[in-house]
């Protein structure tokens, strides 16, 4: 009987783990590394010419198991500090987009680029706090004008970071 239990564990683990390489491994947007979003944001312009750093928008990645997206707010402080009109570039579409939703007090739709199965945990605050670089997982995005999975999100490119800096790499610091 414990064998049977045994072997039905070592299955379901299988399938989680080939789940998984499926639904975020290459791929995992149809083929395409990249999704249309709402509002076309430049990380190039932001992180790279204005040298924002990353944890200014996503300022809750050092204490949060998301780093976040931000909201319509940390856009507007910038870009309308003054009423409801972009304050440089007013003919940007892309800023007509966000005084739009600043108007309607309604968050930005942004479609999520790094997306992990449920059964998959990635607590930011472990990897910032440890001294993980956001270029590490996310690529160069000081560069990227838009946004693109840069990583394979799959279980062995875990397990090698893991293993260059002497993590854990058991099942249950990522599968819980």
């Amino acid at each position: 009987v414990r064998a049977k239990w045994a072997v039905l564990g070592i299955v379901g683990a299988l399938a989680l783990a080939g789940s998984g390489i499926i639904a975020a491994g290459e791929g995992a947007f149809g083929g395409r590394t990249t999704l249309d979003q709402p509002i076309d944001f430049p990380h190039d312009v932001h992180a790279g010419t204005l040298d924002i750093p990353c944890m200014y928008c996503h300022y809750s990645a050092d204490r949060s198991r998301s780093a976040g997206i931000p909201p319509v707010q940390t856009c507007t402080g910038c870009h309308m500090p003054v009423g409801d009109q972009p304050l440089f570039q007013a003919d940007s579409p892309e800023l007509q987009k966000l005084a739009e939703y600043a108007r309607q007090g309604v968050p930005i739709p942004w479609v999520r680029i790094y997306d992990l199965p449920e059964h998959v945990q990635f607590p930011h605050m472990m990897h910032v706090n440890a001294g993980v670089e956001c270029q590490e997982c996310h690529g160069p995005v000081e560069q990227m004008a838009e946004i693109e999975l840069a990583q394979p999100l799959r279980m062995g490119w875990c397990i090698d970071c893991h293993t260059e800096r002497n993590a854990r790499i058991d099942c249950t610091v990522c599968h819980y």
